[in-house]
Protein backbone atom coordinates (compact mmCIF):
# COMPACT_ATOMS: atom_id res chain seq x y z
CA UNK A 1 0.00 0.00 0.00
CA UNK A 2 1.31 3.05 -0.84
CA UNK A 3 1.24 5.67 1.80
CA UNK A 4 3.32 8.55 1.53
CA UNK A 5 5.22 10.15 -1.14
CA UNK A 6 8.61 8.08 -0.64
CA UNK A 7 6.79 5.07 -1.52
CA UNK A 8 5.00 6.08 -4.51
CA UNK A 9 8.69 7.17 -5.81
CA UNK A 10 10.31 4.34 -5.07
CA UNK A 11 7.08 2.01 -7.07
CA UNK A 12 7.54 3.99 -10.30
CA UNK A 13 9.48 2.00 -12.06
CA UNK A 14 10.94 4.20 -14.87
CA UNK A 15 13.04 7.07 -12.91
CA UNK A 16 12.43 9.15 -15.24
CA UNK A 17 9.18 9.38 -14.02
CA UNK A 18 10.11 9.21 -10.79
CA UNK A 19 12.54 12.45 -11.23
CA UNK A 20 10.07 13.92 -12.72
CA UNK A 21 7.22 13.83 -10.34
CA UNK A 22 9.77 14.81 -7.73
CA UNK A 23 11.00 17.94 -9.37
CA UNK A 24 7.83 18.96 -10.23
CA UNK A 25 5.53 18.57 -6.63
CA UNK A 26 8.90 20.13 -5.47
CA UNK A 27 8.59 23.18 -7.60
CA UNK A 28 4.85 23.59 -6.96
CA UNK A 29 4.97 23.06 -3.12
CA UNK A 30 7.50 25.80 -3.75
CA UNK A 31 5.48 28.12 -5.55
CA UNK A 32 2.33 27.77 -3.74
CA UNK A 33 3.05 27.84 -0.82
CA UNK A 34 1.46 30.60 1.37
CA UNK A 35 4.46 30.91 3.91
CA UNK A 36 7.07 30.10 1.45
CA UNK A 37 8.81 27.79 4.53
CA UNK A 38 11.23 25.86 3.13
CA UNK A 39 10.21 21.96 2.85
CA UNK A 40 13.31 19.47 3.57
CA UNK A 41 13.61 15.68 1.51
CA UNK A 42 12.68 13.94 4.44
CA UNK A 43 9.69 16.20 4.52
CA UNK A 44 8.65 16.09 1.11
CA UNK A 45 8.57 12.20 1.81
CA UNK A 46 7.31 12.04 4.86
CA UNK A 47 4.15 13.42 3.00
CA UNK A 48 0.68 11.46 3.32
CA UNK A 49 -0.94 10.87 0.18
CA UNK A 50 -4.29 10.95 -1.03
CA UNK A 51 -4.77 9.11 -4.21
CA UNK A 52 -7.84 9.11 -6.63
CA UNK A 53 -8.70 6.30 -9.26
CA UNK A 54 -10.66 7.59 -12.36
CA UNK A 55 -12.07 6.05 -15.63
CA UNK A 56 -14.50 7.73 -17.99
CA UNK A 57 -17.27 5.52 -18.85
CA UNK A 58 -19.23 6.36 -22.14
CA UNK A 59 -23.23 5.40 -20.93
CA UNK A 60 -26.34 5.29 -22.39
CA UNK A 61 -28.66 7.81 -20.86
CA UNK A 62 -32.05 7.14 -20.29
CA UNK A 63 -33.67 9.02 -23.71
CA UNK A 64 -30.89 6.92 -25.59
CA UNK A 65 -28.19 9.65 -26.04
CA UNK A 66 -24.44 8.55 -25.27
CA UNK A 67 -23.23 10.72 -22.23
CA UNK A 68 -20.12 10.51 -20.78
CA UNK A 69 -19.79 9.26 -16.67
CA UNK A 70 -16.58 9.84 -14.10
CA UNK A 71 -16.68 6.87 -11.97
CA UNK A 72 -14.10 7.16 -9.21
CA UNK A 73 -12.52 5.44 -5.65
CA UNK A 74 -10.27 6.40 -3.13
CA UNK A 75 -8.24 4.49 -0.98
CA UNK A 76 -11.29 4.77 1.69
CA UNK A 77 -13.79 4.84 -0.74
CA UNK A 78 -14.95 1.86 -3.23
CA UNK A 79 -15.80 2.48 -6.86
CA UNK A 80 -18.68 4.77 -7.38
Amino acid sequence: MIEDFRTLLDTMQDASHSVALYSGTREFLKHKSRNKTYISDEQLHAIELHIDHGITVQVEGLDGERICQMSRCTGSQSWR
